[in-house]
């Protein structure tokens, strides 16, 4: 599948409009707009959040590819359904579990 990375990067200064909408058009979030959301919302620096981000992404790719299943509320519960050698690279496909939130934010109890 090909996407067209070069609208990405012309719609990333535009808070959530790198997240696109339309027919065959993946919302794709990128590592820098996370590190931008995650220093927003604790109020540290996009210097201070990064060292940290970037190593809770390794961890979580270290334990996807050594088979375990992912307990993480808020994010949820993600547990690998599929996994294949494809050229030399991992291919996993997650199921992930997650409770809805409501309008105010809260998470819904089942």
């Amino acid at each position: 599948m090909m996407t067209d990375r070069g609208s990405d990067r012309e719609s990333e200064g535009n808070g959530d409009a790198s997240l696109q909408e339309g027919p065959g058009a993946a919302k794709v979030l990128q590592k820098r707009q996370l590190i931008a959301r995650i220093a927003q919302r604790t109020g540290q620096k996009n210097a201070q959040v990064k060292p940290i981000v970037e190593a809770t992404l390794a961890e979580l790719g270290m334990a996807i590819s050594a088979g375990h299943t992912l307990a993480l509320p808020p994010l949820g519960r993600a547990r690998i359904s599929r996994q294949k050698d494809v050229s030399g690279s991992d291919v996993i496909v997650l199921r992930l579990r997650r409770r809805r939130e409501n309008d105010a934010g809260e998470v819904e109890e089942e």
